[in-house]
């Protein structure tokens, strides 16, 4: 796949004109030896069904789809050699149910290994299994086969382009010397392809994380990084991406959710073609009070994924309309604090909420009021909306778990949710630095901090995540916890604030 060229020279806003080089900044795990642990790439052997022909592939990406009962054999490139072995696959077709993988060795006695359940995933996303280290022999000499136990397809990348070092989404086994990873080995993974999210909500996060890593702690790798992403998703001026059904949506704006990269994008490019499109999207979303949203639904994504863009994209313009637009999207969305709730939904046609108190939706309204009240502060003040803002801060305080996270549903006792525990931790940062909150509040940060370097792989990904919000409330409400990047994106913004 030819490479392609987003911008040479990145102009960031405010900050001059930068040069950054045209690298690939593959993983130092490529290779053998380097802190103990590599990534060995698998040979996928077996037939692949074709994906559908209205649907595309992310960055054209070959993926392996495998029919329900097919199998395929994956084979190590070399001989195993570690004490800790992961098995990666990563989702390369977007997915709204539930596959089942099993995994063994097809030595004559199809030794079992376990099984890899995959839920309402979106792309570019890795699942792993933990192997016994014991097996690696076995694994060596006949390699792993695969078998999908559930009706419907699943698609994973094959063999992608190794040009950009993007080894994480390849099939592969992860051997490490360790089972956890530490904080240098979550920025090597982060400032890098590693991290690439679908476009949206998803990659918003991520290139929020690398800005805050650029602009806080002088990071030249994540603006790097920055770079590198982009260049995946645009075509020179045109924006190539899919949605989350695999559909083309070049040069489009898919919904209110889909607008956070572009916070990034205008600091390095203000004047880009696209932006127009964004705010002629953000007008046809408009309801006649002046919010932003895709219905009669208030969602708590508007304050971080409308609000906050809106804001960023009013400073780099000097609009004087748009920055009043972005807080008018915080002040319509007020109403999702109440009593000693952070209110994912609000549907304004019943007086209703759903979504009461998720971790994620608590992150998205905290952290969307603190960057915009941040990046307006000194221009537009609204008293309501930052006592809003401190009575939201101090609702998640109160449900702060003892190991220092946030519940995926933080008033209940489920397993916790990472991504919303690092969001909610930066929100509070942000609002101390900005003198809204007490700065006592940073130990309830600090506390998170300290209990997140446990979700570490030994490559430096972040579990504990709560999945996608496909499944709805019932999945939402197990303890179903996965690695993803969009929650590295959270954890690199807290990373920038605390350190």
């Amino acid at each position: 796949m030819q490479r392609r060229n987003f911008i040479k020279n990145i102009q960031v806003a405010g900050m001059g004109l930068y040069m950054v080089p045209n690298v690939a900044l593959g993983s130092a795990f490529d290779q053998a030896g380097i802190k103990g642990q590599q990534r060995v790439p698998l040979q996928v052997v077996g037939t692949t069904a074709a994906p559908a022909k209205d649907k595309r592939i992310a960055f054209g990406w070959s993926p392996h789809i495998l029919d329900p009962d097919g199998t395929v054999l994956l084979k190590p490139d070399h001989l195993l050699r570690g004490k800790h072995f992961f098995l990666r696959l990563s989702v390369a077709v977007e997915m709204w149910e539930q596959a089942i993988l099993q995994v063994s060795i097809p030595d004559g006695e199809d030794t079992q290994l376990g099984v890899l359940d995959i839920r309402n995933s979106s792309v570019l996303v890795p699942y792993e299994l933990k192997i016994d280290g014991r097996h690696s022999n076995g694994i060596n000499t006949y390699g792993l086969q695969v078998k999908l136990l559930t009706s419907k397809p699943f698609g994973f990348f094959g063999q992608s382009n190794m040009e950009l070092g993007n080894t994480v989404f390849n099939p592969h086994l992860l051997v490490s010397s360790k089972e956890k990873g530490t904080i240098a080995d979550f920025l090597q993974s982060f400032m890098s392809v590693d991290s690439i999210q679908a476009f949206g909500w998803r990659e918003g996060t991520v290139l929020d994380g690398l800005w805050q890593l650029y602009s806080l702690k002088g990071e030249e790798r994540a603006l790097a990084a920055i770079k590198e992403h982009f260049d995946l998703f645009f075509d020179g001026e045109n924006l190539k991406y899919e949605n989350s059904r695999n559909d083309p949506r070049d040069n489009e704006i898919d919904g209110i959710e889909s607008t956070i990269p572009y916070a990034t994008l205008a600091r390095i490019s203000p004047h880009h073609p696209i932006l127009k499109t964004v705010i002629e999207a953000w007008d046809s979303y408009t309801q006649e009070n002046g919010m932003v949203t895709g219905g009669s639904t208030i969602t708590a994504e508007g304050c971080y994924t409308v609000a906050y863009p809106m804001a960023v994209i009013g400073k780099a313009w000097n609009d004087s309309g748009l920055k009043k637009r972005a807080l008018e999207q915080l002040r319509n969305r007020c109403v999702l604090i109440e009593k000693e709730k952070l209110n994912l939904r609000y549907h304004t046609d019943t007086g209703t909420y759903t979504f009461e108190n998720w971790a994620r939706g608590a992150a998205w309204t905290l952290l969307g009021f603190a960057r915009t009240i941040s990046e307006l502060k000194d221009e537009i003040q609204d008293e309501e909306i930052i006592q809003t803002f401190k009575k939201g801060v101090d609702n998640a305080i109160a449900m702060q778990q003892e190991n220092g996270l946030w519940n995926g549903f933080m008033d209940t006792d489920n397993a916790p949710d990472t991504s919303g525990s690092a969001g909610i931790s930066t929100a509070i940062l942000i609002g101390i630095r900005e003198g809204l909150l007490p700065k006592t509040y940073r130990r309830y940060a600090e506390k998170c901090w300290k209990a997140l370097s446990d979700y570490l792989t030994p490559d430096g990904l972040l579990k504990g995540v709560s999945q996608d919000n496909r499944g709805g409330v019932p999945l939402q409400r197990g303890d179903y916890r996965v690695i993803a990047q969009m929650g590295m994106g959270m954890m690199a913004q807290l990373y920038a604030e605390i350190t």
